[in-house]
């Protein structure tokens, strides 16, 4: 079951790489806990890659997010909420989005920006 987790979560991370206003960082994190449980190699992957080992590594030494990786996550939700309102879609499935978003940017700027 871990297993299973940690390669959808790495796919929704990658997937949320190249999609704004898709979150990467949280589902990174999935799979690094998924995989530390079930996965050795996808686990030694992420830790070793130049760009999720880095972040990585500041989750595990104290619940930090980078304050780049913070900005860059707001301007990509932000780029989100522009498209919802963009898109035309029923008021109740832009609320429900920005509700989700709303609560990923308090957690996102709750966590520490430095160890």
């Amino acid at each position: 079951m871990y297993q299973i987790i940690a390669v959808i979560s790495l796919g929704l991370a990658i997937f949320g790489v190249i999609t704004p206003g898709f979150p990467a960082t949280e589902f990174v994190l999935l799979c690094a806990w998924s995989s530390a449980k079930g996965s050795p190699k996808i686990h030694h992957f992420l830790h070793a890659n130049r760009f999720t080992g880095p972040v990585l590594n500041d989750w595990r030494n104290g619940k930090v997010i980078s304050l780049n990786n913070k900005i860059f996550s707001s301007i990509s939700m932000l780029l989100c909420v522009c498209f919802l309102f963009y898109s035309g879609l029923n008021i109740y499935f832009i609320g429900f989005g920005l509700f989700g978003i709303s609560i990923s940017f308090i957690w996102v700027w709750s966590r520490p920006s430095h160890v």
